[in-house]
């Protein structure tokens, strides 16, 4: 070749580099690559000759680079978070199985352990290989494993992948160094115990051995344990008949203790009277107690459980019982665990009341004969009582109360759901049954049992004021027939139920300033003289209904939803107070049938927009009066804004946005 086609040859492989394609040459004759696909992995990239059917493999090195998202996707074609499908994956399983004095001490050459099965990644390697991971603490001066496939032969054994071993052709460390080869079991070479990482490459084939390699990284290192000892218990055991003397020279019959750190072996062993035993050191064949001797069940305790401990350094183990708190005991009060072995010790976190929420029989084996003056389904809920009325006994697998406290207590008059008021005030007691999880009583009241749920105030409480602090809802006619509450405290009352207040006598006024939908009938016949409700967003009709003594009607800022006949017979009403700036639509009257000449008082912004909406009530709109908006701020815009409380609001020539302010003395 001249100087010219030398250099015509140069100027192309200059080319080819620039332009991302290659060139090589086979029998005489050259190939140009051009590198023009795409491939990956879940963090890199890198293009390709496609020119080859599925061959791969032929790279352009200098392309290789990390994904760069945009907007979630890369050039490449990649998207962000993607995984590579488990269909491209190898889908078998695989085990690390072996022994020594690190973690290795739990796993068995034998038995595929549960916490020695490798992890499939979701991703392969570079070169294609499906990657799976184990780690754990290995100490390098003789722990050893292999990788096994879960696969069963014949007779239902566990069969390694080639006959033998799942085949390894290399085991490499980190910075990929040659450490071990072929048939050999894994361990590390470096010397160095530790926690490792081990990473399997593999790729199916009729004989996958031969490509498959694993790598490992020291993750964390750790101290050694004594190199001179590995603990077992030997001896004549009833629970380890193959570990009998004279043959437990085979020790994988016995018991291998456990090296707990601080240089201590332990182990755990089911032990009866007759029992005998050492503990033998299998790498120095020493045996403790080393002066004579057997251990064996403590005197004057019962067979069972007992854990096996030895110290280095000392004569001999310590053997002491171990309590299995599973035997239930019980008496009318309550139930506890005790030891299964009979020694007669208590796990006092056990001792509990009965439950029989889950049926007739609590959980410590107590069955509880069913109260035949109640029907309950099976899945607690209430179906019937026919039982007697003065003293009422909540049963304990009773879960759902009644909807309607006539369902108990027979039907009222009006036969409308509210209870009959005879049986209702024949209560003199009511308690709830000992394991019953669902309700309790407080306060004269029955509550669920997070506090939260008021289902009936019973009429022979006599207070005359009662707080609850925690309900948030009340059941249908929960305060019926009470004539003894004048002042009733529900701070956290968000749902009221219908004739919830029905037949109140002696209260004197109702403020609820979370309820936001006042159902039908809710204040229903009571004494009150005020009812304030600031949070209410709803009335229903009838929601305030035949209350004779009613004077004062509060509604906030929120007040949107009005039906009709929301407001009746309310014979000594005087006024309804509505905050709402904006009117809400009425279809009528705001109150029927009430016999007197009562005032509707509303911002007073918002005066005429209220008789605009309202003509049937045109007449009876007005202003808040001033002393009524004294305790609140006023609503002007933030540069005219006043705080009133010393001080009194006068308006002048019907503006909105001025106030005169004067002190009072």
């Amino acid at each position: 070749m001249n100087k010219k086609s030398w250099l015509i040859v140069g100027l192309s492989l200059a080319m080819a580099a620039a332009l991302g394609v290659g060139i090589s040459a086979c029998g005489g004759e050259t190939h140009t690559h051009n590198y023009d696909a795409w491939d990956y992995n879940e963090t890199q990239h890198w293009k390709y000759c496609d020119e080859h059917g599925s061959d791969k493999s032929n790279i352009d090195e200098t392309t290789k680079a990390n994904h760069d998202f945009k907007d979630g996707k890369c050039e490449c074609g990649a998207t962000e978070g993607q995984e590579i499908p488990d269909a491209d994956l190898d889908t078998r399983e695989f085990w690390a199985t072996g022994a020594g004095a690190g973690d290795l001490q739990n796993s068995s050459w034998t038995e595929l352990k549960p916490n020695f099965k490798l992890t499939k990644q979701p991703h392969k390697d570079e070169d294609g290989f499906t990657l799976y991971t184990i780690q754990f603490k290995i100490y390098a001066g003789g722990d050893s494993f292999k990788i096994r496939q879960d696969e069963k032969d014949e007779n239902g054994g566990l069969k390694w992948t080639d006959g033998t071993y799942f085949g390894i052709d290399e085991v490499r460390n980190a910075s990929g160094t040659f450490v071990d080869a072929g048939t050999k079991n894994i361990g590390v070479a470096t010397g160095k115990d530790g926690i490792y990482k081990f990473t399997v490459h593999t790729k199916p084939s009729p004989a996958p051995w031969k490509d498959n390699f694993v790598t490992w990284e020291l993750v964390e290192p750790v101290t050694p344990p004594s190199t001179t000892e590995d603990m077992y218990i030997v001896g004549k055991i009833a629970s380890k008949p193959l570990c009998q003397w004279p043959g437990y020279t085979d020790l994988t019959n016995c018991i291998h203790m456990t090296f707990d750190g601080d240089k201590t072996w332990s182990a755990q062993v089911e032990l009866k009277i007759g029992d005998q035993f050492k503990v033998y050191n299998k790498l120095n064949q020493q045996y403790y107690p080393d002066q004579g001797g057997n251990l064996g069940r403590p005197s004057g305790t019962p067979d069972g459980l007992f854990e096996v401990k030895w110290v280095s350094g000392t004569l001999s183990p310590t053997v002491t019982h171990i309590h299995t708190y599973s035997k239930w005991c019980y008496d009318a009060q309550g139930h506890w665990k005790e030891c299964k072995d009979n020694d007669g010790e208590v796990d006092e976190s056990s001792r509990g009341s009965h439950d029989f929420s889950n049926g007739d029989t609590c959980e410590c084996g107590l069955k509880q004969e069913a109260d035949p003056n109640w029907q309950i389904d099976a899945d607690g809920k209430f179906e019937a009582y026919t039982g007697e009325f003065e003293n009422i006994t909540i049963p304990a697998n009773l879960k759902v109360f009644p909807t309607m406290l006539s369902d108990l207590f027979g039907n009222g008059t009006g036969g409308d759901g509210r209870p009959n008021e005879e049986n209702w005030k024949a209560v003199k007691s009511v308690t709830v049954a000992p394991g019953n999880t669902s309700f309790k009583m407080e306060n004269g009241a029955l509550l669920s049992m997070d506090g939260t749920v008021l289902y009936a105030y019973f009429a022979y409480n006599t207070a005359t004021e009662i707080t609850f602090e925690n309900v948030e809802k009340l059941g249908n006619a929960a305060f019926c027939f009470n004539d003894k509450l004048e002042t009733l405290n529900l701070p956290k009352l968000t749902t009221l139920g219908t004739y919830a207040f029905w037949g109140m006598t002696a209260i004197k006024e109702f403020s609820f300033p979370n309820v936001e939908t006042v159902v039908t009938n809710a204040f229903t016949s009571c004494s009150a003289t005020k009812i304030e409700l600031e949070g209410a967003r709803e009335l229903q009709m009838k929601a305030i209904f035949s209350c004779g003594s009613l004077q004062t009607i509060v509604f906030g800022t929120k007040l949107t939803k009005l039906t009709s006949n929301m407001i009746m017979q309310c014979s000594q009403l005087v006024s309804v107070t509505l905050k709402a700036p904006t009117p809400p639509a009425l279809a009528s009257t705001l109150v029927s049938m009430s016999g007197t000449s009562y005032k509707i008082y509303v911002p007073e912004g918002s005066v005429d927009a209220y008789k605009a909406a309202w003509k049937q009530e045109v007449d009876r709109i007005e202003a808040i009066p001033a002393e009524a908006a004294s305790a609140q701020e006023v609503a002007l815009p933030a540069s005219k804004k006043c705080t009133l409380r010393k001080w009194t609001q006068k308006i002048k020539n019907g503006s909105r946005n001025q106030c005169k302010l004067k002190e009072l003395n």
